[in-house]
C-alpha cells in the first residue's frame, strides 16, 4: 500500500472510530438521564424505574468498548517512553512497534475472549436479573467493537513498520485530527 493509500485509510479509520466514540457518549448520557429519572423517581414518589441496573450493566460495557477505537486511531493510549527517549531512532522505533504490536496482541485476545463469552452468554439463554432482557447481544456488540478495535491497532502496527523499514520518526503524537496529506497546506484564516 502506498503512502497515500495509508494515510486515506488512517483518516478513514479516525473518521469511524469518532463517530463510534460519539454514539457510545450518547449512550452514556441516555442512561446518565435514566439514572437521574431513577433517582427523581424514587425521591419523590417512592416508585424507582424498573430495570434501571440492569441497563447501567449493558450500557457502560458499550460505551466503554465504543471508545477504544479512537482513543488508539487518536494514540492517546497510555505510553510510557522514558527508556525510548534514551535511545536513538532506531531503537526508539522498535521500542514503538513493540509496545503497538503488544497492544494489538492483547486487544485480539480480548476480542476473541469476548466473543468465546458470548457464545456461551447466547447457549445460556442468559437474561438480566430485573426485566429479563437477553444479554448476549450487548456483549456481541462488544465483542464487534473489540474486533474494531484490533483493526484499528494493526493500521498502527503497520504505520510503525512502515516508518522503522524507512527510518522515519514514527508520528507518536497524540493526534487530534486526522493526519494531512502532502500536498495540504495550512489555512491563516
Amino acid at each position: 500500500m502506498s503512502q497515500d493509500g495509508l494515510d486515506r485509510l488512517e483518516r478513514l479509520t479516525i473518521r469511524v472510530a469518532r463517530v463510534v466514540a460519539v454514539l457510545g457518549l450518547f449512550a452514556l448520557l441516555g442512561l446518565s438521564l435514566l439514572i437521574l429519572a431513577n433517582a427523581t423517581m424514587r425521591w419523590l414518589f417512592a416508585a424507582p424505574i424498573e430495570g434501571v441496573r440492569d441497563w447501567v450493566k449493558l450500557v457502560v460495557a458499550v460505551a466503554i468498548g465504543s471508545c477504544l477505537p479512537a482513543t488508539l486511531a487518536l494514540r492517546q493510549n497510555v505510553t510510557i517512553r522514558f527508556v525510548g527517549h534514551m535511545m536513538r531512532r532506531p531503537g526508539r522505533n522498535m521500542l514503538e512497534l513493540f509496545g503497538a504490536l503488544a497492544t494489538l496482541i492483547m486487544f485480539a485476545i480480548l476480542a476473541w475472549q469476548l466473543q468465546v463469552w458470548t457464545l456461551e452468554l447466547r447457549e445460556l439463554g442468559d437474561t438480566t436479573e430485573n426485566i429479563g432482557m437477553k444479554i448476549w447481544p450487548w456483549w456481541q456488540g462488544v465483542a464487534v467493537l473489540f474486533y474494531f478495535t484490533v483493526l484499528v491497532q494493526l493500521l498502527v502496527v503497520v504505520r510503525l513498520a512502515v516508518a522503522l523499514v524507512r527510518g522515519e520518526e514514527p508520528d507518536a503524537a497524540d493526534r487530534t485530527e486526522a493526519p494531512r496529506s502532502n500536498n495540504a497546506q495550512p489555512s491563516n484564516g
